[in-house]
This record gives C-alpha cells, sequence and structure tokens, in this order.
C-alpha cells in the first residue's frame, strides 16, 4: 500500500528561510504528497515566498491564521492532514533528500513512530547526534530516551508519525515552550506504543541570530519558561518517569543558569533572572551536587566573574 506522509510546518516572519527549508523537501527522494505550511500572522513576505512554490507543487498548501503561537498552528495543520503519516518541521531548518524514504521505509503496521538522528548548526559548528543503542523502543523507553538520550530528545522534528495516532490529539496551546515534549509524553505515556529509531542524522536544527538572542528571554512574567511544561509532565507522571524528568529539569535549569551568568558577565542587567533560577535550583531535588551546582545555588553572581568576558 502507498504510505502517504503530510508534512506540517508553521511558519512567522521566515521569508528568508522558507526557501532553504522547501527546497530541501522538494529536492527528496520520497516527497511528502501534503505538505501544509501555517502562516502564524506573519508581517514579512513570507506568504508570498510560499505561494511563489505553491504555484508551481499542488501538495503544497498555504494556511494564514491570526498570530497565536507554535501550538495552535500545528494544531490547525493536523486537523486538515489527510496522510497516513505526519510529520511536522519548522521554517528556520532543513533535511537531507532521503529523510522521508529511510523513515518510511522503518514503518509498518505496528510502527506508532519513527525517529531519526539529527544534526545541530550553532556558531558555524555542525555536530551530528545519533547512534542511539536500540532501533525498536517500547513506549517507556521512548519517554526515557526524550528525557536522558542526546540522540532522541523531546525534538518534533525528527519524527515520523502515524497519522491515526495524533489525529484526535491537540498541542497545548497554553505553553509555549517545550510544547513538544509534552504533547509526546502525553501521547506515550497513554498508550503502549511501538517506535523505531533510524541510526542516521537527517534534520538540520540551525540555530540562527534570533534564537541565540532569544536564549536571554528566560524569564516571562516573573516565571522560567520551562517550568510550566515540567510541572504539568511531573503531575501527570507515574513513579517510572519522574527521575528521568527531574534530572531533565535540573540540566535545562543548570544550562539557563549559565547563559544568565554569561550575559551578566557581559554586562547583561539580567540579575533579576538569576535570582529566580536560583531559587528553583535550590527547590529542585539534585542527589549528586556538583561543584557548579552549588556555586548556582549559593553564590552565583560571584561565581560568574571567574569566567572570562565573551565565555
Amino acid at each position: 500500500m502507498n504510505k502517504k506522509i503530510t508534512t506540517i510546518i508553521p511558519f512567522f516572519n521566515n521569508e528568508s528561510t522558507l526557501p532553504r527549508m522547501l527546497d530541501s523537501i522538494l529536492a527528496g527522494s520520497v516527497v511528502p504528497d501534503e505538505i501544509i505550511l501555517v502562516d502564524d500572522g506573519s508581517t514579512d513576505n513570507s506568504k508570498q515566498v510560499v505561494q511563489s512554490y505553491a504555484d508551481k507543487h499542488p501538495q503544497i498548501k498555504y494556511i494564514y491564521k491570526v498570530h497565536g503561537g507554535v501550538s495552535a498552528a500545528r494544531n490547525t495543520g493536523l486537523a486538515l492532514a489527510t496522510g497516513d503519516f505526519v510529520s511536522f518541521l519548522d521554517a528556520d531548518d532543513y533535511i537531507e533528500p532521503d529523510m522521508y524514504k529511510t523513515m518510511l521505509g522503518e514503518a509498518d503496521d505496528k510502527c506508532a513512530c519513527v525517529v531519526c538522528g539529527y544534526y545541530t548548526h550553532k556558531n558555524d559548528v555542525v555536530t551530528a547526534y545519533s547512534g542511539y543503542e536500540k532501533s525498536t523502543l517500547s513506549s517507556s523507553e521512548f519517554i526515557t530516551a526524550m528525557f536522558t538520550s542526546d540522540d532522541v530528545r523531546g525534538f518534533l522534528c525528527t519524527r515520523l508519525f502515524k497519522a491515526d495516532l495524533i489525529k484526535n490529539s491537540l498541542f497545548n496551546t497554553e505553553i509555549n515552550v517545550c510544547e513538544d515534549l509534552l504533547f509526546q509524553f502525553q501521547l506515550f505515556s497513554s498508550k503502549d506504543l511501538k517506535c523505531k529509531y533510524v541510526n542516521k542524522p537527517f534534520y538540520h536544527y540551525v540555530q540562527n541570530t534570533a534564537s541565540a538572542t532569544a536564549g536571554l528571554n528566560l524569564i516571562k512574567d516573573g516565571t522560567y519558561i520551562y517550568k510550566p511544561a515540567f510541572d504539568l509532565m511531573l503531575n501527570m507522571a507515574t513513579e517510572e518517569y519522574i527521575p528521568a524528568i527531574i534530572a531533565s529539569y535540573n540540566g535545562t535549569l543548570e544550562y539557563s543558569m549559565y547563559t544568565l551568568l554569561k550575559s551578566y558577565r557581559n554586562g547583561n542587567n539580567v540579575l533579576s533572572h538569576i535570582r529566580i533560577i536560583q531559587k528553583l535550583l535550590k527547590k529542585t531535588p539534585y542527589p549528586n551536587k556538583s561543584l557548579h551546582r552549588i556555586a548556582y545555588c549559593y553564590f552565583p553572581v560571584l561565581y560568574s566573574f571567574t569566567l572570562p568576558h565573551e565565555f
């Protein structure tokens, strides 16, 4: 049976990056039967870019909606999807030409999701992540790997989902960060499913200038941006998953503190944000405290002065 793929790409003011993503999809050995591009209220020329591609490629569908965030845009695309499998991509990244062919080849009737490796692009450094030790994962193994393995993680764009699995699911529009991890945790913790892992990196995550500076926007309305999603997951988790969730949250908190101390040392006024993360680090269980963890908890500002400018 011919397996059809729907690819959903939400975008907001991505006129400069959309051509790279669309060209990478269209150059593939397998091209999705349906490419739904959801315009989340763009104010640049993104619409014109997409329509220029849609004029030449009938599988491309342009959908406009009032700006409401990536979760609402994905929900809009998911409601319109007609494929047997569904993929979510981001407009500022790109994929390898054999991504869909290889992942589709691993899918079978019992497979709920196929996961592949990925590349990160940061400061002109490209790093590949693949090589997870198992090729078939249960729901429990997949959830644990999302929190603990860099080769899997909770990245939505390295997945190919069976449409029947997710068509009646919704992304939480109240969650703006880690919404993809929350979506998958809710999905796989409620069912006994099978996932396949492809030991090759196919997806390219590109950190642009905007995403690099967004790392400093860690506090919104006095709340740590990652906290709402992790609170929800901890509240719904069974004992089996709590240690992995807390370990992942600890890693996120520590990296956020590092980012803020870097900003503070380079002259930015982020002291109030540092204090919020400091309180959360003290409250969050951590079995084996390292020296930098102790510094983050009790004297982060002093510790920042041991670090060089522009580190």
